[in-house]
């Protein structure tokens, strides 16, 4: 078979494509957004190139399945010469859990394979967990890059399942052995987490920031009428300081906390929280959060369902002095990130605990606020937000929609990831400040031409 010219990019994702339920989803949503937007302008950076994607087989079994997400996938990549390819799976068996994983590792590597019979080089992205035994395949003219947005040890605290960590101890460790695999250095905290954690080499990083499309109209504030149909439609009083949350029925989002953090501030302000079901027994924990809001008396409009609009409005709304993310565990969280594009002119500030990545994107007093995770600290947090002044809260908002504006440009960072990989070394590579690439082009020590060995849970 004939070797065409151009490079292939496959992204492998679970979530964004058939669907869109989490943080994952909205990466991948931004993704197939800066294909579609700006495709052209990556050819012309890193070298001509067809993007396909590879997901698990949808279907109604499918969290969250969305025709609409698919059908816009397949416009996207078809539309660029590429494809969507499907990965069949037993869907009798448990999602989350290894032996579904490396099922779908395995089909994705085959995958990557085949493209390579097409196209002279091609860079495999598996998206967070799930794809994380692409590390355990060697394939002549593929190279791939594990972007982990999370491990066990940060979403699973305080008992982290053990089959977990295994997978992903052993994907880390497959990286390491294979010359052709690499990790995404997604954040300076989740770097430092694989490195002290996962025993990651820094030599396998390729600097890939998390980032948004800035260009979304999703993105965009909504106009003072269209949040206020929103705001009113759900019900929220007028007249009242509004604190607003989103997030998955999951304890590691922490939404239970700020339900108990906001009992003493029962009479002074509104809980507006949407929580998003999930697709197992955690769904129950929505009429958990609605019957504790009750018992303690909270003012309180809890949401069962998602909704891009809803966080939108409620950020930009001018009475909701704060976007709180109570989570007990977050890499870099997209709510952060979205609310200063939300809220540039008027709306939250983000509150949000002083752990794992969130100082990353938050410099206290500054672009944001922080709390320390201890009893009461975010009820004082809150008191804090109810306090400052209309300048102070302009600031601050200023500040945050200038730091994701300078940092969080996806279209750029992924050009600056091809580049890395398809550009001649001898061609000078840009990156965003503070996002110093390694020259990863630079050949590792030799290693087996394959990796791949059984990856045993462990009980």
């Amino acid at each position: 078979m004939s070797t065409s010219t151009t490079k292939a990019l496959l992204y492998c994702a679970v979530n964004g494509i058939a669907n869109n339920t989490n943080g994952i989803g909205r990466q991948a949503k931004t993704f197939l957004a800066t294909l579609a937007r700006h495709h052209h302008r990556l050819s012309a950076h890193a070298g001509a190139f067809t993007p396909y994607l590879a997901v698990p087989e949808p279907g109604p079994v499918t969290w969250g399945y969305n025709e609409d997400d698919l059908r816009y996938a397949r416009l996207i990549v078809e539309g660029l010469g590429g494809k969507v390819i499907t990965l069949p799976y037993d869907t009798r068996r448990p999602f989350w859990h290894p032996d579904t994983w490396r099922h779908l590792s395995d089909g994705a590597a085959r995958s990557a394979g085949h493209l390579a019979d097409r196209h002279e080089k091609v860079l495999a992205i598996g998206v967070d967990t799930p794809f994380a035994g692409l590390a355990h395949h060697a394939h002549p003219g593929v190279e791939v890059l594990l972007a982990l947005f999370s491990t066990a040890r940060i979403t699973e605290r305080p008992h982290p399942d053990p089959g977990r960590i295994a997978w992903e101890e052993e994907a880390i460790a497959a990286v390491g052995l294979n010359p052709g695999a690499w990790v995404a250095d997604i954040g300076d905290f989740l770097t430092r987490h694989l490195q002290d954690q996962y025993r990651l080499d820094a030599g396998t990083l390729r600097a890939w920031p998390s980032g948004l499309d800035l260009t979304a109209a999703d993105l965009t504030p909504p106009t003072r009428v269209e949040a206020e149909r929103i705001v009113r439609g759900l019900g929220i009083p007028a007249g009242r300081p509004v604190v607003a949350a989103i997030g998955r029925t999951d304890h590691t989002k922490g939404l239970d906390v700020l339900i108990e953090e906001l009992a003493p501030l029962r009479e002074s302000v509104h809980l507006a929280m949407v929580a998003v079901p999930t697709d197992d027994d955690r769904a129950a924990l929505l009429d958990f959060y609605r019957e504790r809001s009750a018992e303690l008396g909270l003012s309180a409009t809890i949401i069962g369902r998602y909704d891009r609009n809803l966080p939108r409005a409620l950020a930009a709304w001018p009475d909701t002095v704060a976007m709180a993310v109570p989570s007990r565990g977050e890499t870099l969280a997209n709510i952060v990130f979205e609310t200063a594009l939300w809220a540039q002119h008027t709306g939250a500030v983000v509150l949000a605990p002083n752990i794992d990545g969130f100082p990353e994107q938050i410099t206290d007093g500054h672009n944001g606020l922080l709390y320390d995770p201890a009893p009461g600290a975010l009820t004082a947090g809150i008191r804090r937000a109810l306090a400052l002044t209309s300048s102070e809260r302009g600031r601050l908002r200023a500040a945050a929609h200038r730091k994701v504006l300078d940092q969080r440009n996806a279209a750029e960072h992924l050009a600056t990831l091809l580049a890395t990989f398809w550009r001649p070394r001898a061609t000078p590579v840009a990156t965003l400040h503070g996002h110093p690439a390694t020259d990863a082009r630079t050949p590792r020590s030799k290693a087996p031409t394959s990796t791949h060995h059984s990856l045993e849970a462990t009980p």
